[in-house]
């Protein structure tokens, strides 16, 4: 048996390809020596004849070859590059409105779209060219940094009214911690509740930290993709706790604590004055963010499937090339088009989550899925926040939105994707991804 699968291996040219074909081989060739030992035959006799009904070594090594190579998703770069030429198109139109209007002033985040999308791409292909299982072998030295960045760039974003709004664009780049953070649960496969309880920290910590001191719809969608990521490893078995019970009890805490925890700070006055501000201002009926939305439904009333509103949007609505792109975008060209922009970005993540899905491999589906939830969640939070359903929240629409990281971003998680599509015939269910020539820990 040795001998043949050694021999069968030597025509597969990918080498990271050989555990799982080994593994597959002789799983096989086992299952068939119980059953010819059931028939009457002794083990010696078993195993040859094992053996000899899978074929020639070298025929079935070339078959398997032709398998067990990187795949290129073409069509995820197809859809890329579409993205991003609608996107360029839209942010040209804007410039050019805002330009004969003489108020270019209100567009300047979209002025380098086109040069941050094609950064964004090359970024994607370089996230491809990488092993997904190599950045999750090295996920906590590099989420370390990005930790520590959190928890060191103190209170940036400063909310004075819409108008004054100010985004903290770096902020986004912390959303690199969501694929890494697959690879960190999964190197506490096989643990208890003393693995749920490191998982969950690393949830509460960062979460709060971007939430509480930096942003608050990318505090939500950090908390939300690990959480949908914790789910995912849960239900797998990584970590052996009661899944059901665990799972929901997880999802509660995370839903009913930091409303309750509001509520006891705010009614006891242990807010900050800039905190209770915050609060008043997504919370307040009479503030601009509920005012803008006012205006925006009043806009919408007029628009018809092709456009009919010949309302000034440039230098009433903020950030109509960023936040406010769907709102732009309906407006100004109508509902049909503003179905169809949201119809080609979803459509990208939806395709996302089926190439995660299908990975043989947990931890590309892990690290995939969370990736796509993070663009998801982004994503619904600007329709919510384009058609006035939410206030203002500062969210980006993935691919289409200006400002440089949530570009780059958005790209790196389809080259994620890319990756784990590239190796998904190659990598079995479970791999080992830890370092052993690390001679330290890196705790939690």
């Amino acid at each position: 048996m040795d001998e043949y699968i050694k021999k069968l291996l030597e025509q597969v040219r990918f080498q990271k390809a050989h555990k799982a074909i080994q593994d597959e081989i002789k799983a096989h060739i086992e299952e068939q020596i119980e059953a010819n030992i059931a028939d009457g035959m002794d083990r010696e006799t078993a195993e040859k004849q094992a053996v000899r009904d899978m074929g020639d070594p070298v025929e079935a090594g070339i078959s398997l070859d032709a398998v067990h190579r990187p795949q290129m998703a073409w069509g995820i770069v197809l859809a890329a590059v579409i993205v991003g030429m609608i996107g360029s198109l839209i942010h040209m139109f804007i410039m050019q409105d805002a330009v004969t209007r003489g108020k270019e002033v209100f567009v300047s985040n979209g002025r380098g779209f086109i040069l941050f999308t094609v950064l964004g791409i090359i970024a994607m292909m370089l996230v491809y060219l990488l092993d997904y299982t190599v950045i999750a072998r090295y996920s906590k030295i590099v989420a370390i940094p990005l930790f520590l960045a959190l928890f060191f760039a103190g209170d940036e974003l400063d909310i004075i009214g819409v108008a004054g709004h100010e985004a903290i664009y770096s902020t986004s780049l912390m959303l690199l911690l969501i694929p890494l953070y697959g690879g960190i649960i999964y190197s506490y496969r096989g643990g208890r509740f003393g693995a749920l309880l490191k998982s969950l920290l690393w949830i509460i910590i960062s979460g709060y930290l971007v939430f509480w001191y930096h942003h608050k719809i990318i505090g939500v969608v950090f908390v939300v993709s690990m959480l949908a990521q914790l789910t995912i490893a849960i239900m797998k078995g990584w970590i052996k706790v009661p899944k059901i019970l665990v799972i929901a009890v997880i999802w509660s805490a995370f839903t009913l604590f930091p409303v309750a925890w509001l509520w006891f700070m705010y009614t006891f006055g242990m807010l900050a004055q800039y905190q209770i501000h915050r609060l008043r201002f997504i919370l307040n009926t009479n503030s601009e963010a509920y005012y803008l939305g006012h205006m925006i439904r009043g806009m919408f009333e007029s628009v018809g499937l092709f456009g009919s509103n010949s309302s000034e949007i440039i230098g009433v609505i903020p950030n109509p090339d960023n936040h406010y792109v769907l709102t732009y975008i309906v407006t100004t060209w109508g509902i049909v088009a503003g179905l169809a922009v949201i119809s080609v970005v979803c459509g990208l993540i939806v395709y996302g989550f089926i190439v995660s899905s299908r990975s043989k491999n947990q931890l590309g589906l892990v690290m995939g899925s969370g990736c796509m939830m993070a663009l998801a969640v982004n994503t619904a939070f600007n329709i919510c926040e384009g058609f006035a359903i939410l206030p203002f929240f500062s969210s980006f629409l993935p691919f289409i939105s200006s400002g440089g990281s949530n570009l780059i971003v958005s790209y790196v998680f389809l080259g994620m994707i890319m990756s784990i599509y590239k190796y998904k015939n190659i990598y079995p269910e479970h791999i080992e991804i830890k370092k052993k020539q690390i001679n330290f820990k890196i705790q939690i």
